[in-house]
C-alpha cells in the first residue's frame, strides 16, 4: 500500500524540519550562550584594556575589539590557559594560538606560552588546558602579564579578519561588551571565570552601556574611606614662605639626575617614587652616595619630589604645552603629572583603568587633597586638576594609561 500525497508531503516537511535542526546544530558554536574566560573556573580577572586602545584598533591588523585581561586575585605569571570553545587549533606560534569554533570564528588568545602537545588541527574542548601566560620579560606583552583575547572573523583557512564584539552568543561569562567608537571601552570591567570541561553558558548581563538594560530599585549606598594622608618624605622647614617640598612633574624622558639639571632651580634634593614596590628613592646632588638614583630612568608623565630652598621664590613651570603622554601605572600608589589642560578631576581621569582614588600636595596650603569617584562629596577637596600638577594616583591592577588631551 502506498502513501497518500498528503502523508508523503507531511513526512517530506518533517524531514526537511529534522535537516534543518541537524545542519543549524552543526553549525552553531559550542559557545552559544557565551564564552568564558579562558582560565579556570573561580580565578578572577579583569580588563585592563579595553576596545579602541593604541594596540586594539584598526590601525593595529583590524582588531578593534580585542581585550586585555589580568588576574586580580593572583599572579597572572604561568597562570593556566583554558580553551574557551570547542574547536580546532588553526594556527600556534611561539606565544600564541587561535582556534577557530564551528561558525567559523576564531579565538585568538595571545602573550601566551602554548603546551607541547599544541598544532594545527589539533582539537580541543572548553576546559581543555592550552597554555600558560608568559611573565614579563617572556613575550613582548607590554611590561604585564596578561592575556590577549579577540574573536576574529576568518577567512580561507582560519585567516584572520576583522574583529567582533564580545555579544551575543559570544557575551564573555555572560557579559555583553557592546561595541562603540570610545577609547579603551569596557576597561575595568571585572569577571570570575567559570570555564571548566562541560561548561554551561551564563545567564547573559547586559552591559552598562545597553540602554535596554535593566537598573535595580534599589543599590546599596558604599562610602570609601580615604586613607590615611600620607606623611611627607621630609619635614618641611618651619620658616620656608615659598620653599620646601614640591611635587614636580617630569615633561620629557630624562634620568633623575637629567631632571635637576633640567629644572635649573634652587633645589637641594630630588626624591624619586619608585611605584613597583612603593618606596623613595634620595637624590642629592652634592652627595656622591645617591650617585646610583641619579641614574634612574623617569618617562614623560611621572613625577618626583623636589625640595625647593628656603625662602627661594620658585615654583614648577606647568608643560608648555598640553599634550598626550602614555604612562605605567603599578598597583598601587603612582606619583605621575598631569600634562593635559586644565580640566575637572573627574574628566582628566577618566580613562584610568582600575582607578580607585586619587590625592595631591597642596605646597601652598601643605594639605593634601583627596577625590574618588565612589567617595561623597564633603570628602572630595581635589576637583580640579592644572597643566603640570603632580599628584598619586591608586590603582587596583597595573596597567597602562594614556592621557587624552
Amino acid at each position: 500500500m502506498h502513501p497518500s500525497p498528503g502523508v508523503r508531503l507531511i513526512a517530506l516537511t518533517l524531514l526537511l524540519a529534522a535537516l534543518t535542526a541537524v545542519m543549524y546544530n552543526r553549525g552553531s558554536a559550542r559557545a552559544e550562550g557565551g564564552v568564558p574566560i579562558p582560565a579556570p573556573a573561580g580565578t578572577e580577572w579583569s580588563i585592563v584594556a579595553g576596545y579602541n586602545t593604541g594596540t586594539h584598533g584598526d590601525h593595529d591588523g583590524s582588531d578593534p575589539h580585542a581585550i586585555d585581561i589580568v588576574r586580580t586575585d593572583a599572579s597572572t605569571d604561568w597562570t593556566r590557559v583554558l580553551s574557551p570553545v570547542d574547536g580546532e587549533v588553526t594556527w600556534f606560534d611561539h606565544n600564541g594560538i587561535s582556534i577557530v569554533d564551528s561558525n567559523g570564528y576564531a579565538h585568538l588568545l595571545v602573550h601566551i606560552d602554548p603546551d607541547d602537545h599544541i598544532e594545527r588541527g589539533l582539537r580541543v574542548k572548553v576546559g581543555d588546558q592550552v597554555g600558560r601566560v608568559f611573565p614579563v620579560g617572556y613575550d613582548y606583552n607590554g611590561g604585564i602579564a596578561h592575556i590577549h583575547y579577540a574573536i576574529h572573523n576568518t577567512s580561507g583557512g582560519g585567516y584572520l579578519d576583522r574583529t567582533i564584539p564580545f555579544t551575543g552568543m559570544y557575551a564573555i561569562e555572560g557579559q555583553e561588551l557592546h561595541w562603540s567608537d570610545e577609547y579603551n571601552l569596557h576597561s575595568g570591567r571585572e569577571f570570575t571565570s567559570t570555564n571548566t570541561q562541560n561548561w554551561t553558558a551564563p545567564t547573559i548581563i547586559p552591559s552598562e552601556d545597553d540602554p535596554d538594560a535593566e537598573t535595580p530599585d534599589t543599590e546599596e549606598e558604599t562610602i570609601i574611606e580615604p586613607e590615611p594622608e600620607p606623611e611627607p618624605v621630609w619635614t618641611i622647614p618651619a620658616d620656608a614662605p615659598i620653599g620646601g617640598w614640591h611635587t614636580v612633574g617630569v615633561q620629557r624622558n630624562t634620568s633623575v639626575a637629567g631632571l635637576e639639571k633640567m629644572l635649573d632651580a634652587p633645589l637641594s634634593e630630588l626624591v624619586f617614587h619608585d611605584a613597583r614596590d612603593n618606596t623613595y628613592h634620595r637624590f642629592d646632588p652634592n652627595n656622591p652616595d645617591s650617585a646610583g638614583v641619579a641614574v634612574r630612568s623617569l618617562k614623560a608623565g611621572q613625577a618626583v619630589w623636589a625640595l625647593v630652598n628656603p625662602g627661594s621664590p620658585w615654583l614648577p613651570a606647568p608643560p608648555s604645552e598640553p599634550r598626550q603622554v602614555t604612562i605605567r601605572l603599578s598597583r598601587g600608589p603612582n606619583l605621575i603629572s598631569w600634562q593635559g589642560p586644565d580640566r575637572d578631576v573627574a574628566e582628566a581621569l577618566r580613562n584610568v583603568a582600575h582607578f580607585s582614588h586619587a590625592y595631591r600636595y597642596d605646597p601652598y596650603t601643605r594639605n593634601w587633597r583627596f577625590w574618588s569617584p565612589d567617595a561623597p562629596d564633603f570628602l572630595n577637596t581635589l576637583d580640579t586638576l592644572k597643566s603640570g600638577d603632580a599628584l598619586y594616583i591608586v590603582v587596583r591592577v597595573g596597567s597602562i594609561w594614556t592621557q587624552l588631551p
